[in-house]
């Protein structure tokens, strides 16, 4: 009989643990890239993928990114506009002039790379004719 009255007083307490659990409220820092974006290499990387997207606003969210991680106040000093232009330009939904992203780019001391998507051939060697 106690051992029953003892199992009854731990299912009592494991639901009163899972409703105190189900009310208390969980809060989340919100995550930031940004504070991710520390090296060269990291910045240079995030960039390639976001230009890979078929989505030209994955690209100007990367770049807002990295202007952040970089500082929205300098990157808006070296690329000669203004912070809140900077801030305008890279909104998600703007429609910015390939000359200001890439001056954007050029103050945050990054650069385009084209490649190509069909897969390279290996071309036969030419023989050099003889003169």
């Amino acid at each position: 009989m106690k051992k029953a009255k003892a199992k009854g007083n731990v299912k009592r307490n494991v639901k009163a643990n899972a409703k105190e659990n189900a009310k208390a409220k969980v809060t989340y820092a919100p995550f930031e890239v940004a504070d991710y974006l520390d090296s060269e290499e990291a910045i240079a990387e995030y960039l390639s993928l976001a230009a890979r997207d078929e989505n030209p606003g994955v690209l100007l969210k990367a770049l807002g990114d990295v202007a952040k991680a970089r500082g929205m106040a300098e990157v808006a000093k070296a690329s000669g506009l203004g912070r809140e232009s900077l801030y305008k330009t890279l909104a998600p939904g703007a429609k910015p002039r390939f000359e200001t992203i890439a001056t954007i780019m050029r103050a945050m001391n990054v650069g385009f790379s084209v490649e190509s998507r069909l897969p390279v051939r290996a071309k036969k060697a030419r023989k050099l004719k003889a003169a």
